[in-house]
């Protein structure tokens, strides 16, 4: 499950005397936990009671399967709601109550004129080291709070001219103001300002600023921040200013600081092109960054058995002991600087020994792009060399900006990557396997991750077995058929144990996998009427991924047409387990556990065989249709 958190599994045997204790019937409440509070007007009610067992809440007759399974959209009213659940069953009766309280957004009375001072945004101080060289976006602050409706509403920057705000929707003001590029400035405060109906007139500091010119800084991406080499996780991405990710740093990369925007700082990746990343990862180092070389391009040489071991060149330590029922927890692979590529395509970018930001991504099906911040001394020319698997290289000189756009001869990729290597940056490109036509799969290594498990529960199965129970030997099971078939199958873990979510991307990478395939089990956020909404989806994030996700996709709806066909192909997912680009990654929401026909499947014996063939046979598909089958 991805959409919901984790749930409470609750359940108690209602009271009763002595003698008739056991007779009496159990109820069992999946969702909501205890004392949850919701800011909807309805709550998906689900859980269980003991087999042939009726039930009501707070009087009203809910409808219960033979298997005692109940599913309710169950309206809420503003405040706190005590449902109470009573099962009866054969002159027993077993009762529980769930507290759930509505919260509803209260604005804050017209008269008398206030402000909501726990609302104002950004708040705290901000920090500008270089407003001569920001452009007039990148040195606006936006502003933000909660306030008596039908107001007007202004801010200030210390002693400077009110800029108004505007208001939308009622009692929330917001709006934008321009830190001046010439004035320097020491902890002036940034007011806000909102006249009333009333007459009156209120305000707030909603932060500090201070400003300068030419102050920069130099930030280096800290060690051990950034595990592997294309997990891409999220605390460690650079965002714009609205919050979108836009970069995935690598340890050792240096930034241009030019500010600090309360936990953030804020750094110059080219001319108007700024980016903030958390200041905790960062060192503040003396000196300036300094600018790479450029220069030609080049290639490495081919090894002459890399097609025949496709896996990514990686040194990895000896593994760690890890968690019983986990497989071994190895430490992040390095590039070796050593060896000729094997199994992979590499395109050495020259830097001087600069560690300048840089992004990769997959553009479409046999493209790659490659963006490199900041002026280089020399233009990059492309490589003399040729190498099998790679058509041309074009570069894309730009202000403070080089792309990379490489073409490569072939549709399907298997994964890539890109980091520092001596004084270059390299890109990494998997060569496609030589795989047997009859026995497709045999010598390929996959990664199979059972999602969740130890304390990460997952979603919460009414018929009392969470989602970590559920997936688990549906992909042991899968893991058995691969195998059968010749795969090197990995578990990213075979009990009830818990993991880090990185450490699971971490071993596909460190093991040279061909594919990261996680199973899950979906659920619905708070807000979402159930009913009608089952099936199955699959998430990926690169476009490697989709020949893969659609073939397991149609092996599901083919072999369990009864899941209903769900909603498909989510391409472009922004999840831990479909970001790494070092294989092919994706995420399979197998069914719905809030769907009382998707969950009945996920928790019968046979259901579960059906969702392990029907996995083992996309991804059978996917490598046959790359084998000539």
């Amino acid at each position: 499950m991805r959409l919901r958190p984790t749930l409470l599994v609750l359940g108690l045997l209602a009271s009763a005397s002595p003698a008739h204790a056991q007779a009496a019937p159990s109820v069992f409440v999946a969702y909501p936990a205890p004392d949850a509070r919701v800011a909807f007007d309805h709550v998906i009610l689900e859980g269980s009671v003991s087999p042939g067992a009726s039930l009501s809440v707070n009087g009203q007759a809910v409808e219960v399967g033979t298997d005692g399974l109940f599913m309710a959209w169950w309206p809420l009213r503003p405040g706190t709601n005590d449902l109470k659940l009573v099962a009866r069953r054969a002159g027993q009766t077993g009762t529980r109550t769930v507290r759930v309280i509505r919260t509803v957004p209260r604005l804050l009375p017209a008269i008398p004129t206030a402000i909501d001072r726990a609302s104002l945004k950004p708040g705290g101080q901000l920090d500008f080291w270089d407003t001569a060289g920001d452009t007039p976006e990148e040195r606006t602050v936006r502003l933000r709070f909660q306030g008596s409706p039908g107001g007007r509403a202004a801010v200030r920057l210390g002693s400077g001219p009110a800029t108004p705000l505007r208001e939308g929707p009622a009692g929330t003001y917001s709006g934008a103001l321009a830190v001046p590029a010439q004035t320097a400035l020491s902890r002036a405060p940034l007011t806000v300002s909102l006249t009333g109906r009333d007459g009156r007139t209120v305000s707030a500091v909603a932060g500090q600023v201070s400003s300068a010119a030419g102050q920069t800084q130099l930030g280096v991406q800290r060690p051990g921040t950034v595990p592997g080499l294309g997990l891409n996780p999220a605390p460690t991405a650079l965002a714009t200013f609205s919050g979108e990710p836009l970069l995935y740093p690598r340890e050792g990369m240096t930034f241009e600081v030019v500010g600090r925007l309360g936990e953030d700082y804020r750094v110059r990746l080219a001319p108007g092109l700024s980016a903030l990343v958390t200041a905790t990862q960062l060192d503040i180092v003396p000196g300036l960054l300094a600018p790479p070389s450029g220069g030609a391009l080049s290639l490495d040489p081919v090894a002459q058995r890399s097609m025949e071991q496709p896996g990514p060149e990686v040194v990895a330590s000896p593994p760690a002991t890890g968690v019983a029922g986990a497989a071994p927890l190895p430490q992040a692979p390095r590039l070796s600087g050593q060896n000729p590529a094997e199994g992979q395509l590499r395109l050495r970018v020259p830097l001087g020994g600069a560690r300048s930001p840089f992004t990769v991504q997959q553009t479409a099906p046999g493209q790659l792009l490659l963006t490199l911040y900041g002026p280089l001394s020399q233009p990059l020319t492309a490589p003399a060399g040729p190498d099998p698997l790679l058509e041309r290289v074009e570069i894309r000189p730009g202000n403070g900006v080089t792309q990379l756009s490489v073409q490569l001869r072939t549709t399907q990729l298997w994964g890539f990557s890109a980091n520092y290597d001596g004084d270059d940056l390299v890109l990494m490109v998997r060569r496609p396997p030589v795989l047997d036509p009859v026995r497709p799969l045999l010598g390929r290594t996959i990664t199979l991750d059972p999602g969740h498990g130890g304390t990460q529960l997952g979603g919460a199965g009414s018929l009392r077995t969470p989602e970590k129970g559920l997936v688990l030997p549906i992909a042991q099971r899968v893991a058995e058929l691969l195998r059968a078939q010749g795969a090197t199958v990995q578990l990213t873990r075979t009990a009830d144990v818990t993991l880090g979510l990185y450490e699971r991307g971490l071993m596909a990478e460190a093991t040279g996998s061909d594919l990261l395939v996680s199973l899950h089990a979906n659920a619905l956020p708070d807000g979402r009427d159930p009913r009608g909404v089952r099936g199955p989806e699959v998430y990926f994030s690169h476009p490697q991924a989709q020949p893969l996700a659609a073939a397991i996709l149609a092996a599901l709806r083919t072999g369990l047409p009864d899941l209903g066909p769900g909603a498909g192909l989510k391409g472009g997912a922004d999840l831990a387990l479909t970001r790494p680009t070092s294989q092919i990654s994706l995420l399979v929401e197998l069914a719905y556990l809030t769907d009382a026909g998707n969950l009945r499947t996920l928790h019968s014996p046979a259901g579960q065989e059906r969702f392990a063939q029907a996995v083992a046979r996309g991804i059978t598909a996917f490598y046959g249709s790359l084998s000539g089958r």
